[in-house]
């Protein structure tokens, strides 16, 4: 039974021939098969709208197709299909094409968007004036994310109900990934002092809280550590 599945399966999505004995086999696999390639491009142009723009629709519906083949979406909801994109345009175009960049960040923005909400804890910023950086973790709300881009990392983060994005230094990107990596406040500046040094301005705290206030990147301040989060 299974193997007669796995063969109309195939077949479905063009790796084989059709299972002997299917009645109006060609003819329905056919409809089938133009069905799922049509909902392949709709699916996934709901994410990887900038993707989309660059390749133009003929051959993004090209590329949809084909990476619905080689990875089937794995749950009903449509909306968590495309993670592995990424890897699978660095194996066919590489970095150097710039689409394995346009699907990182793309995903990153749809995964902010479907973040669960949250807001500010405004109270517990007082304990950045009364306890050790060393005791204290700086929350950042759910779907945030630092991306390595070719340009440069930036921040992704939901502003409302849309997915956001923009560039930070070299020091900013490391500060924020010690943060989502549960790394205790003292630790987190002590990395990005390091990586600030040098060529660069060294980090500056002050005006990275002033950032995370205004574009709503900071949840909370902990006095315990918070769970690791785990960055795309």
């Amino acid at each position: 039974m299974k193997l007669a599945q796995q063969a109309f399966v195939d077949a479905l999505l063009g790796r084989g021939d059709a299972p002997p004995g299917l009645t109006g086999s060609e003819r329905g696999l056919a409809a089938y098969r133009n069905n799922l390639r049509a909902l392949s491009a709709q699916a996934l142009a709901v994410p990887f709208v900038r993707l989309r723009e660059e390749l133009g629709e003929e051959e993004f519906a090209s590329l949809a197709w084909t990476f619905w083949r080689a990875h089937p979406p794995e749950s009903g909801d449509l909306g968590q299909w495309g993670g592995a994109l990424e890897g699978f345009l660095l194996e066919r175009a590489g970095e150097a094409s710039g689409l394995p960049d346009l699907a990182r960040l793309d995903w990153a923005l749809h995964r902010a968007e479907r973040a669960q909400d949250a807001s500010l804890d405004a109270d517990s910023l007082a304990l950045l004036g009364t306890t050790s950086p060393d005791k204290l973790w700086l929350q950042l709300r759910p779907g945030l994310a630092v991306l390595a881009q070719s340009d440069g990392p930036v921040v992704v983060w939901r502003a409302g109900w849309r997915g956001k994005w923009q560039p930070v230094s070299a020091a900013d990107a490391v500060f924020i990934r010690a943060l989502l990596d549960a790394v205790n406040l003292a630790e987190a500046l002590e990395l990005a002092a390091v990586k600030g040094s040098g060529g660069e301005t060294d980090f500056d705290f002050a005006a990275w809280l002033q950032a995370a206030l205004h574009n709503a990147w900071l949840q909370g301040v902990r006095a315990t550590s918070p769970n690791r989060t785990t960055t795309p």
